[in-house]
Formats: C-alpha cells, structure tokens, sequence
C-alpha cells in the first residue's frame, strides 16, 4: 500500500502540479463550451431551456472525459515510455502495476473534478437544480463510462510520434463529439451517422446521464455496450503490446546477428 501511495503522490505532482495546463485544458474548455451553447441556444420556454441546461451538461461532462483520456493521459504516458520510466519500472520487483494503477486512479478523480464543475457552474450560472444523490450519481456514470476511454488513451500512448499521438488525439475527439452528439443533437445528422453515433462509448454514456437527469431507469444495452467497448479495447491493448514486443525481440536479434557478421 505504501508502495502505492508513493507512487500516487509522484504521479499526482506530475499530472497536476508540473503539467497545469492538461488539468486546465480538461476541465476549462468542456465549461466554456457549455456556458457558450447553453447561452447562446436560449430558445422556447423557461422550463425548456432548464431542461437543455441539464442535458447539455451530461453531454459536456463526457467531453470533457475524452479530452482527458485521448490527450493529457496518452501524452503522459508516451513521454514516460519515452523517457524510459516504463522500460525501468518493468525492471523492479513491483513492476508497473503501481505505475497504472496511479495513473487510472488519478484519470478517474481528474474525470470526477471535472463533472464536479461542471455541475456547479450549470447550478450557479444556469440554474440546474441538482441534489447531493443526483450529483454523486453523475460522477459515478460519469467515471465508469470514461474506463474505455481511458484504455483508447493508453492505446494512443503507444505510438512513437508525438506529432502522430497529437494528430490521432484530434482526429478521434472533434468528430467522435460530433457524431455521439456531444456537441449538438444527434438527429441533425444523416441517418447513417445517427446509426454509428449510437454505439460510441461517448453516445452510452451521455445517453446514461440523460436518463439518469431526467429521472428515468438506465438501460441495461448502454451498460453492456460500455463494458463490451471496454472489453474489446483491453483485448486490442494487449494484442498491440504482445506484437510491439515480439517486433523488438526481432529487431534486437537482428541487430546482433549483424554485428556478429561484421565482426
């Protein structure tokens, strides 16, 4: 345990203290966007826009989700491989258990303080009225429907361009946003794309937190499908990680045939 926490405070310095700006890209961009859409869209009754405010900001809370899996938790854990801290831990007894652990515990409070503002601003700004229950009941949705996205990021860390990661990052987060429609409604894009838009992780976990703000029972198809994108992502992660190892033990073996052959 104490091996843990060790590496908790470590990694919380280097996530929160060093790196400020990851923690201020994550959290103050999803909040403006809300008070931008939510102001400007004002239209219908009072009761409406209440009702678009609360919605809105389930949809911003999973925004904000995906900017910190796909950017600052991918960019950490490429500099760390690149740097070597990986390849080192591997080396000790603890391994790099402690090292993941820490950084899925630390995502998952970033994910929650996230959601956690969010919330105050749509309570003091535009007026939501949430409960203590209600709150903690979108942090945890909120926080167990980043878990697949957590694993894409550490998927995305894998990659040894920082360029290529930033071009990747980009590419996923502003249209899987626009098609799970984070962003505006689903039902103003074409057909086809509604269908895709539907089954992202972003979609079942925003569509969670709309039932679960309005009071409505949570689907079991939106749990399963998180839990099987979670799944299916594991998998990946670990068929990547087994085909990057084998091609290095190649290329390691290569290299010393060749050198023996000059020699």
């Amino acid at each position: 345990m104490k091996k843990f926490l060790n590496q908790l405070q470590f990694d919380a310095k280097r996530l929160f203290l060093r790196n400020p700006q990851y923690t201020f890209f994550a959290i103050a961009m999803p909040i403006g966007f809300y008070i931008l859409f939510t102001k400007v869209m004002s239209f219908g009754t009072a009761s409406e826009m209440t009702a678009f405010a609360r919605s809105y900001m389930g949809s911003m809370i999973v925004y904000s989700v995906v900017i910190g899996a796909l950017f600052s938790l991918a960019a950490l854990m490429q500099h760390d491989r690149q740097a070597g801290l990986v390849q080192t831990l591997q080396l000790t007894p603890s391994g790099t258990t402690y090292y993941y652990a820490s950084l899925i515990t630390l995502m998952g409070l970033l994910n929650a303080l996230s959601a956690l503002a969010i919330m105050l601003v749509a309570v003091f700004v535009n007026q939501v009225a949430l409960s203590l229950t209600t709150g903690l009941g979108v942090l945890v949705i909120a926080v167990l429907g980043s878990i697949p996205l957590m694993i894409l990021g550490v998927l995305y860390s894998r990659v040894q361009s920082v360029e290529l990661l930033n071009v990747l990052s980009n590419l996923t987060s502003f249209p899987l946003a626009i098609i799970s429609g984070l962003w505006w409604p689903l039902n103003l894009l074409p057909t086809w794309a509604q269908a895709i838009g539907k089954v992202t992780p972003t979609y079942l976990t925003n569509h969670l937190l709309t039932r679960f703000l309005a009071g409505q029972s949570l689907p079991a198809h939106d749990m399963m499908g998180i839990a099987g994108w979670a799944g299916g992502m594991i998998i990946l992660l670990f068929v990547l990680a087994t085909w990057q190892k084998k091609a290095k033990v190649v290329i390691q073996h290569g290299s010393k045939e060749s050198q023996a052959s000059v020699q």
